[in-house]
């Protein structure tokens, strides 16, 4: 990371002027390098660490000319620490494993008809924070530089305002400057999209989560509450709070909405209120909020678009899975795909489910859409299955038998109307391109 450095001018005479300090001292961009990455986020982040990691690798092997590693920079918007958090069952594919925050063996989903719980020792439910990540590539980068001289920098501040195409590469304008780039990856994640073609779903996946601190210790950290339905009136659009109990007396609850509103009216604050004190008989003198975070994840089966804006740059988009919203694990094992062909000065692939998993994301997304009022149970049934076996699905290493057995455990009326209108959008979508 470029830090800015603060100084004083001194002196010990009596009556001697003190200089005022200055502010934070401008990062300096340079003004080409081979490889800009944009945004520090999840995907940046491991992109960024894994091209380290080959430039190490290279420095150390002699049948590799280390002269050939790209020189990055990556270029973060935010000058602020990212509020953010990501989870996902750990299949062993974060570059950045030692930044875990936390982890669980065990989760359960909650809902009036009943209680699914469920765990898998070999996959545990982790728990990243953005700051946490952060600072562990930090050091991570900072080590490789001491030891190799290598090239990978990351600098704060500096949102991106423009990237253009060039014989050469491209121009990317920042609030910090210009620099030219022989290859540009946008990897601030996927925007929720205005609408999608005809045929297609979108549901707006909103949430708001507060990190909670309580007076008495309430919170069970052996179990994270994956989805709690219990309480409320299953008319509208899908919503449930989410928990990671991270102590005894802290955990981030976390109130979520499947919604085919862009508005969003629903009152976040007020439903996670309204649950700490019914779940954990807290009073509002009890407990207080000491951070939040807050977005919206696209839940579509319409082909994941990069920005216009940055068309000029290879798009780390799709790898948010479109019937779930996980996106952290999948997005670290696309990074090593990334990171090859950056260092190789290739094409960027994109990230692309195989065609099961899209068809079953595609009738899960209208199943939602159509029945949000028997999600709660549809999900109550998935999570009863045994874990490991829900964990392969939702890690994409499923193979038909499992899903079978999930399809089998599912209500079947709704599905089976679900999979009809599936069938019927692609004939439709199929026909209109012919």
């Amino acid at each position: 990371m470029v830090v800015a450095d603060l100084s004083v001018a001194t002196s010990s005479g009596v009556g001697a002027d003190v200089a005022p300090a200055p502010g934070p001292v401008r990062a300096v961009l340079p003004g080409t390098v081979d490889v800009a990455i944009v945004g520090a986020g999840c995907s940046g982040l491991a992109a960024a660490v894994r091209l380290a990691e080959a430039e190490a690798a290279a420095d150390v092997d002699a049948g590799v000319d280390a002269a050939r590693t790209p020189s990055v920079l990556v270029l973060e918007g935010r000058s602020t620490p990212d509020p953010r958090s990501w989870c996902a069952w750990d299949d062993g594919s974060d570059p950045l494993a030692e930044a875990r925050s936390a982890s669980w063996d065990r989760w359960d989903v909650r809902t009036d008809r009943g209680t699914s719980t469920g765990s898998d020792p070999a996959h545990p439910y982790v728990l990243v924070r953005a700051a946490d990540r952060r600072s562990a590539a930090d050091r991570r980068i900072s080590a490789g530089r001491r030891d190799t001289g290598g090239t990978v920098h990351i600098v704060d501040g500096a949102a991106v305002s423009a990237i253009v195409r060039t014989d050469d590469g491209c121009v990317v304008t920042s609030r910090l400057g210009t620099v030219r780039a022989r290859q540009v990856l946008d990897a601030r994640g996927p925007r929720c999209p205005d609408h999608v073609g005809a045929g297609r779903v979108l549901l707006h996946q909103r949430f708001v989560g507060q990190w909670v601190t309580a007076d008495r210790p309430v919170f069970d950290t052996s179990t994270v509450t994956l989805m709690d339905f219990t309480g409320q009136d299953s008319a509208g659009p899908v919503r449930f709070v989410y928990v990671l109990p991270v102590s005894p007396t802290e955990a981030l609850v976390e109130s979520t909405l499947f919604t085919q509103d862009a508005a969003d009216p629903f009152d976040h604050e007020a439903h996670v209120a309204g649950y700490v004190g019914r779940r954990w008989g807290l009073g509002p003198d009890e407990w207080r909020v000491v951070d939040e975070e807050r977005g919206c994840i696209p839940m579509t089966d319409a082909p994941a678009q990069p920005d216009v804006r940055w068309s000029a740059a290879a798009a780390v988009v799709g790898t948010t899975r479109p019937s779930s919203g996980y996106g952290f694990a999948r997005s670290n094992r696309h990074s090593a795909v990334v990171a090859q062909h950056l260092a190789a000065g290739t094409a960027v692939p994109p990230f692309v489910d195989g065609w099961r998993t899209r068809f079953l994301d595609a009738v899960f997304l209208r199943f939602l859409r159509d029945r949000p009022e028997q999600a709660a149970e549809a999900f109550r049934r998935l999570f009863a299955l045994p874990g490991p076996l829900v964990v392969r699905f939702l890690s994409e290493r499923s193979g038909p038998i499992d899903e079978l057995r999930i399809v089998l455990a599912l209500q079947k009326r709704p599905f089976l109307a679900a999979l009809v209108r599936t069938v019927r959008d692609t004939v439709v979508r199929t026909r209109s391109r012919s």
